[in-house]
């Protein structure tokens, strides 16, 4: 064989072994995501629903990714001041967010100049639950069900105040619907962290809240706050006596938080499909599933498509909420 084809020949298959080497190796660093922690925004304080539910999961996804995923938090703004932190971080699949009803869809009807855009910023990994609302009342202020928390407002306008963690979370909305349907002026209280409205509502300086129901199970269980209605659309499984603010003549009066999580938009897909595989694997476990139902959220394992699909109905539906009530943040 002439030296020169020899030659040649033999360039051409270091070559292809070459090429093949290196697509061996880029096959094998797609595949060897995640290879670091991964950092989860909670716009929220530590200890509240959200944060409760992000950690969770947080632990055997973890596990399941061999890599831990490490809470921060980040509150304030009602949720939005984190979620647009979480939107502008690198798209690689090591920053994620925790994301809300109240960062990704009452936020877009109430914030003039809302920082980010839930559907444009954001690429949906799954949903991890929905989470009850419950109209609780401090033991002091002497009411007993609905219909008198009513007729006191009536009776004394403006003196009966309301909490919320922030302007535009779900507290918040839940106020402002709870006066328009009622017709009743109650003066609205924001907070920047849970502990401290919890702690103002025990002692009566706060008078009432519309709370996720985690926030406040065991201090309806000892007797400190009195739970007069729940809004949902049919009674909770953790609060079976106490009846739901459409079965009280309130028809319009049915709203829900959830929680889920999120990728900044550009992720690569298979970074994000391999977050929601894990995420729905995790939300099997019976663990998981008794830690979230025992703290009186409903498990809700939405995987992306379906969460998109979800979110685009939820922000159509707080809109007119919030057109309804009048609220609005500049």
């Amino acid at each position: 064989m002439n030296r020169g084809i020899a030659r040649r020949r033999g360039a051409a298959v270091v070559g292809f072994i070459g090429a093949a080497l290196w697509c061996w190796c880029a096959a094998a660093g797609a595949q060897a995501y995640p290879s670091k922690p991964i950092r989860v925004i909670v716009p929220f304080a530590a200890g509240g629903t959200a944060d409760l539910a992000a950690r969770v999961v947080a632990e055997p996804m973890g596990q399941a990714l061999a890599q831990p995923l490490v809470i921060d938090n980040k509150p304030g703004a009602g949720g939005t001041l984190g979620t647009a932190v979480a939107a502008k971080e690198p798209a690689d699949g090591y920053t994620i967010g925790l994301g809300s009803v109240s960062t990704h869809a009452t936020s877009v009807s109430l914030y003039k100049d809302l920082r980010y855009d839930p559907r444009r910023d954001f690429t949906p990994i799954g949903m991890i639950a929905e989470v009850p609302n419950v109209l609780v009342v401090s033991s002091k202020l002497g009411v007993n069900s609905v219909a008198e928390l009513v007729a006191k407002a009536k009776a004394e306008p403006g003196a009966l105040n309301f909490g919320s963690i922030g302007n535009g979370t779900s507290q918040h909305l839940g106020g402002e619907l709870f006066k328009l349907v009622t017709g009743t002026r109650l003066t609205h209280v924001p907070y920047k962290q849970n502990a401290q409205l919890t702690g103002d509502l025990l002692v009566g300086q706060i008078h009432m809240i519309i709370d996720n129901l985690p926030n406040v199970q065991q201090h309806i269980a000892s007797g400190a706050l009195k739970a007069l209605a729940v809004t949902t659309e049919v009674r909770s499984p953790a609060l079976p006596n106490v009846p739901t603010m459409v079965e009280l003549g309130y028809p319009d009066f049915s709203i829900s938080s959830w929680v889920a999580l999120y990728a900044p938009a550009g992720t690569p897909p298979d970074h994000v499909a391999r977050l929601s595989r894990e995420l729905q694997a995790t939300l099997q476990l019976p663990r998981v599933r008794e830690r979230l139902t025992g703290a009186g959220m409903n498990v809700r394992p939405l995987g992306a498509d379906q969460l998109r699909a979800f979110m685009d109905t939820e922000i159509a539906r707080w809109a007119r909420v919030v057109q309804a009530s009048g609220a609005r943040i500049d």
